[in-house]
């Protein structure tokens, strides 16, 4: 266990100035705070802050983070509040306390939702002092060296936390030996065996590797020597979790694994990196496609080195890494090894864009699920780098698309892009973003997002632009509706108080669009409402942008359809003979509605054409349907006894006069001898057999999937065949 002197004397090793009277202080009030509790390895509580403090002191951090350290647990677990560490330690202490806290007092509906709210609070914290994450990281770190005293339920979960959210976040602040042994332990925790057989294989293999590193630190100190340049040269042996992420990717076993070791050349400034790069390319034949500028070029976390990989002695892969000594500080300890805080001033939030973006993503973000998604995404290595026209510098995801750099550039520019140009090609959607690439969007302020896009953006600030957008047109339309609703109900634009309060709603606004989702009942507010007599018979002038035509009996505008209010969907529609009508248990909540169509919104019905079996009959009956502006979606060919054909089709029309004019031309063509329509509960009205009707429902179900649902976010895109596409 840390002794408290060990830590003072290393904090007052590297910073002489620092208060070390006020970190002994908050050794012995934390003591006294955790008297009497025990960790499940049975050492005295206190040991954690301890080791918590010896891991930030280790970092080189300031007293008052080394301080935090010490307390980070008090509010959590003891009677300290953070009153009192104001009172003893000031408001900065306090401050970061408060941030490292978690939410213990509030009651969650989920783990996930803990999880999320216990990670924004720490986010929004961090964004303002960014020593919240280092503790926080420290604590993390700490709790991982002893997670073998906990249950196995919960290693699994603390250890799938650590990997997914964590060992990113140490990344992404530069602090790579707090990641790799934080893999590396969750590692020997969640992959017990595979970690102790790679074990065993490295061990079989260390003597030798050990003579090969120090033998090739020799050979290429004494190059670069021989050249007049000083540096310092540094082998070492990857870290197991990586070699087994590895193994893993490529599908190969540890004996297929040629690049256990990896050196740094430690130079004096920047310049002198480029000539120890054509040194070591001299001597060992550089693997072609495997250099990295990451001086020209820093990662987003500022981590700056040049990197290669050479063909060594006996077929080895050598990794080098060559940086100046500067560069080494920050690629080893990250943001704590330049921290401004030692020196009284301000760390640079501006280098870290990426907090900033994390930041607001989780202000915007409410759904739980989505923001961990969002953040287990954001936080992975950002591998690809493009270039817009003008020649800016744009760092995302491996694996991007052009809408996600489109969203990179600015909102507006996402949400109105119709197209993009890569390396001066006109290119799809879809299409993978590589390194090197130039992109140029192409814009119009008549394009508004598809849902289609969530399949093809893969960065949490893409997905969630969208998402928002689709949020607003979902609060619009339920807003108007629910005008309508309480316009053609009560005949009135504005309520009493006393009805918005019997229908739960803080003011008309929330009513109506309570009213729009579903959420709240016609005939609830008929029966709050004073006029008695009110009813709503029947929703007038409805376009079909508000509408969403229910799946099981697939109606179109003109129909005589009923409407159900749905708190997901919005407003449903079902044609007054479907089974889902007369089976409804709530009879008072089916609106009669006035369906409008709307130029450019298409439904699916399904028509039957019987036929003479004739050469070419198929082609001539697709063809009229395309002729009269029509598309098939789907269609099934039934072959009848003796010369006749059933074709059953299932196409886009406007509404009932756009249906007509396909039966009509349908009917023209030659060989043609009936045509209806008919839908999986046929709705022809007259009588058919049942084995007809099933076939029907099951040609219809067939068709089921989310892509094919009609909503109003896909009626108002400005090409509807774009959606499908």
């Amino acid at each position: 266990m840390s002794r408290i002197y060990e830590i003072t004397e290393r904090v007052a090793s590297y910073a002489p100035a620092s208060d070390i009277d006020t970190i002994n202080r908050a050794y012995v009030f934390a003591a006294h705070a955790h008297a009497g509790q025990r960790r499940n390895s049975g050492e005295a509580y206190i040991s954690h802050p301890l080791a918590v403090a010896d891991i930030l002191a280790s970092l080189s951090m300031d007293s008052a983070t080394i301080v935090t350290g010490l307390l980070h647990d008090t509010v959590e677990d003891t009677s300290v509040t953070l009153a009192d560490i104001e009172q003893h330690f000031g408001a900065d202490v306090a401050g970061l306390v408060d941030g490292v806290t978690k939410i213990g007092k509030i009651s969650f509906s989920s783990r996930e939702q803990k999880q999320a709210e216990n990670f924004r609070k720490m986010i929004l914290a961090t964004a303002k002092d960014l020593r919240v994450l280092i503790v926080k990281l420290a604590d993390r770190l700490h709790n991982m060296r002893t997670l073998g005293f906990m249950p196995e339920h919960k290693r699994q979960a603390i250890g799938i936390e650590t990997l997914e959210i964590y060992a990113p976040l140490a990344h992404r602040l530069g602090i790579h030996w707090i990641k790799q042994e934080m893999e590396d332990l969750v590692f020997s925790y969640l992959e017990t065996d595979a970690y102790k057989a790679l074990m065993s294989e490295m061990q079989g293999r260390l003597g030798g590797l050990n003579q090969t590193r120090e033998r090739l630190e020799s050979l290429i100190q004494k190059a670069l020597l021989r050249q007049g340049l000083k540096a310092k040269v540094q082998g070492r042996m990857k870290h197991l979790y990586s070699i087994h992420e590895k193994m893993q990717r490529k599908h190969v076993d540890f004996e297929e694994i040629f690049d256990l070791l990896a050196f740094r050349v430690i130079v004096e400034d920047m310049t002198v990196c480029y000539q120890a790069l054509g040194i070591v390319h001299s001597l060992y034949r550089p693997v072609p496609g495997r250099f990295k500028d990451y001086i020209a070029i820093p990662k987003p976390n500022g981590y700056q080195s040049l990197h290669t990989v050479v063909i060594g002695p006996e077929n080895f892969r050598i990794e080098v890494q060559i940086r100046t000594e500067s560069m080494h500080f920050y690629a080893e300890d990250g943001v704590a090894a330049h921290w401004a805080y030692k020196e009284g001033g301000n760390e640079d939030q501006d280098s870290f864009t990426w907090l900033k973006q994390l930041t607001d993503l989780l202000k915007e973000t409410d759904n739980p699920g989505e923001m961990l998604e969002d953040v287990r995404l954001d936080l992975f290595v950002r591998e690809v780098y493009v270039f817009s026209r003008d020649g800016d510098i744009y760092p995302l995801p491996r694996g991007a698309r052009p809408l996600d750099f489109a969203y990179a550039v600015h909102t507006d520019v996402g949400q109105h892009c119709v197209g993009v140009r890569i390396n001066g090609e006109v290119a799809d959607f879809s299409c993978r973003l590589k390194n090197g690439d130039q992109i140029e969007v192409m814009t119009s302020p008549d394009q508004t997002p598809s849902r289609q896009w969530l399949q093809y953006v893969k960065t949490p600030r893409a997905k969630q632009s969208i998402r928002q957008w689709f949020r607003r047109q979902e609060h619009d339309s339920s807003l108007r509706l629910g005008e309508k609703i309480l316009y053609q109900t009560l005949g009135v634009k504005d309520v009493a108080a006393d009805v918005l309060k019997q229908c739960g709603c803080e003011d008309v606004k929330a009513l109506k669009i309570r009213l729009g989702r579903g959420e709240l009942a016609v005939h609830a507010l008929l029966a709050a409402a004073p006029n008695k007599g009110a009813s709503l018979r029947r929703l007038m002038g409805m376009k079909g942008a508000t509408m969403q035509a229910a799946e099981c009996c697939h109606p179109i505008p003109g129909d005589t359809v009923l409407g159900q209010l749905s708190g997901s969907e919005g407003m449903v529609l079902h044609h007054f003979k479907c089974h889902a009508v007369s089976e409804g248990k709530k009879q008072q909540d089916w609106i009669e509605v006035d369906w409008q169509s709307q130029s450019g919104a298409l439904f699916k019905t399904g028509i039957e054409v019987r036929s003479r079996n004739r050469r070419g009959m198929l082609a001539n009956v697709t063809r009229s349907i395309a002729d009269s502006g029509s598309s098939i979606e789907d269609l099934k060919l039934n072959q009848r006894g003796g010369s006749m054909s059933l074709l059953l089709f299932l196409i886009d029309v406007e509404d009932r006069v756009h249906l007509a004019h396909v039966m009509r031309a349908i009917k023209s063509v030659e060989g043609v001898v009936k045509v209806e329509r008919r839908n999986a509960v046929g709705l022809s009205g007259k009588k058919e057999s049942r084995a007809l009707g099933e076939t029907l429902r099951d040609f219809f179900a067939s068709r089921k999937t989310s892509a094919s649902k009609t909503s109003a976010s896909k009626t108002s895109a400005s090409n509807p065949r774009q959606e499908k596409e």
